[in-house]
């Protein structure tokens, strides 16, 4: 049942990414812009998976190194996307705010080292693990190879169209994301309906 439970949010959270990019070749004829209905998505389930392991932090005091270590991974990411907003101070601006969260979460985890490590233990462990583990690497990998402009140009040639290159980049990042996300969400939802320990100091 929770096998069937899981197909079930999984496939729901696809359908809402493959309709993404349908919106978007709709709507917006194939420009994945910063406005983009993908890369609004995309914002979202970083932010979501951000806010689901920072959740776990002020729930969990054990988990807390290690949640706050993860949570702050996913906010420099989310920083890293919304470099578009943030050039509005100045150019480059984003590797501000995220030197500051990516430090604090860096010395938070340190701080906590050992819980950091057994949770992290525990995790390596955990079958969400390689299911993140795929998103991480098609996000940070595969969409970088697949989107190559190289490869699109030999493809179509005279023909080749910007348009249609980014759509299918930002495509394969979406479901990265999403990956990400569902990952995120069955590890950490299960963590944030469980009691704390009251016998933290």
């Amino acid at each position: 049942m929770e096998s069937l439970s899981l197909f079930a949010y999984f496939a729901l959270l696809l359908g809402c990414t493959g309709l993404a990019i349908h919106a978007d070749v709709i709507l917006l004829h194939g420009t994945v812009q910063d406005n983009s209905v993908i890369e609004s998505l995309q914002d979202v389930y970083l932010l979501t998976s951000c806010l689901l392991f920072i959740t776990v932090a002020v729930r969990q005091p054990r988990q807390r190194g290690f949640a706050v270590l993860v949570g702050g991974f996913f906010a420099v990411l989310l920083i890293r996307e919304l470099d578009g907003v943030l050039d509005y101070v100045y150019h480059g601006f984003w590797k501000v705010p995220a030197l500051i969260v990516s430090g604090y979460a860096i010395w938070f985890a340190y701080k906590h080292k050992q819980d950091t490590l057994n949770d992290l233990a525990r995790y390596l462990q955990h079958p969400t693990f390689s299911l993140m583990l795929g998103g991480m690497a098609s996000l940070l990998i595969f969409s970088r190879i697949f989107g190559m402009s190289e490869l699109w140009q030999a493809l179509m040639g005279d023909n080749y169209i910007h348009s249609v290159k980014n759509l299918a980049e930002e495509g394969v990042e979406l479901l990265s994301y999403t990956l990400i996300v569902f990952a995120a969400g069955w590890y950490t939802l299960p963590q944030l309906f469980r009691k704390a320990p009251t016998d933290i100091h």
